[in-house]
């Protein structure tokens, strides 16, 4: 599960008593980023997920979606640490990286043939999304005409994406990859940079926390904890391997009380150039609000002949966020 807005400035009051300037009630969070109406909110309060789709240009996914839960914040941080509650008709399979990633934690990673055959791939013209350098690494280090040429590529393919997920650590947002699959290459540090700039509404909750989003520097806000893991998806096309980043931060008093938690796409061989996922706990008394706002940015999807493909992909996300809320809930209520 895993965009988007324009940030007002009501104030929310907080379970102290106190003012915090900038921080949306929930119903106002809602109608500002993703124009929820009266009756998607009365659905939200009955307890049932709804997520929605953004109108966006031909290069961006958008879903928002909220549900309301009985139960506490600190259970929706033990489910996301939980990586394995990831898995669903999305998600095949999830793994975690070590604290220095390592080509063995890819050991169970599985890629397609148009992903591993890359023996015709250069820079402007190549199946997967790989920076100019690696590009010239599968056609150095690969021995096409060998019988075990697939055993050789992936081998590759896992040092390579162990490469990006320990650059990223090191370096955040700015070691990020070029892609050169196409004839323009694509800065992915510019395209984060691009999404991170419709979440000004998390500013009202946590400066430091917004900061930080603008930033994806390698040093996380103090008191929040930080995962990299990788997936293998489906989103209805084919599949793709993703890696991830997860920062969660909860504020303490007298801040306005909420958690936070952010993920953000490090690379994808397939169809998304960079996403970018914040989901906010917000305090309800005996419950709380689950508010996941979604972007994704893509040139797959793009043309009169894509339409049909990104309509699929559109109602997949809005689908596998509408399930992912109501698995938390059910998971937290149980």
């Amino acid at each position: 599960m895993r965009a988007l807005a324009f940030c007002l400035a009501p104030v929310l009051l907080t379970a102290s008593g106190s003012f915090a300037a900038g921080a949306m009630p929930p119903k106002d969070l809602l109608r500002t980023i993703a124009g929820f109406t009266d009756a998607d909110w009365g659905a939200v309060e009955r307890g049932e997920a709804v997520s929605k789709l953004l109108e966006t240009d031909a290069r961006e996914i958008a879903v928002v979606g909220a549900v309301r839960i009985t139960g506490r914040r600190d259970q929706l941080v033990a489910r996301s640490r939980d990586l394995q509650t990831l898995k669903g008709s999305v998600v095949f399979d999830v793994g975690r990286f070590s604290a220095v990633p390592d080509p063995s934690d890819l050991q169970r990673v599985t890629l397609d043939e148009r992903s591993l055959d890359l023996r015709t791939c250069q820079p402007g013209n190549c199946p997967v999304r790989l920076s100019a350098a690696d590009v010239a690494r599968f056609q150095r280090e690969v021995n096409w005409s060998s019988p075990d040429w697939r055993d050789q590529s992936m081998t590759l393919w896992r040092a390579v994406l162990a490469n990006y997920a320990r650059a990223y650590l090191a370096n955040g947002r700015s070691a990020l990859p070029d892609y050169v699959n196409r004839r323009d290459p694509l800065s992915v540090a510019s395209e984060v940079a691009d999404l991170a700039r419709d979440y000004d509404f998390v500013s009202g909750y946590s400066p430091e926390f917004s900061a930080y989003l603008k930033e994806f520097g390698s040093r996380i806000p103090p008191g929040a904890e930080q995962t990299l893991y990788w997936t293998r998806e489906d989103f209805g096309i084919r599949p793709i391997v993703r890696i991830s980043h997860q920062v969660i931060f909860s504020t303490t008093p007298p801040a306005t009380p909420v958690t936070l938690i952010a993920i953000n796409q490090v690379y994808a061989d397939h169809y998304l150039d960079a996403s970018l996922t914040v989901t906010l706990g917000l305090d309800a008394g005996r419950d709380f609000y689950m508010i996941s706002a979604s972007r994704a940015r893509t040139r797959s999807l793009s043309g009169l002949l894509r339409r049909f493909a990104r309509s699929a992909v559109q109602g997949r996300s809005r689908d596998a966020m509408r399930s992912a809320l109501n698995a938390t809930k059910v998971a937290i209520e149980k």
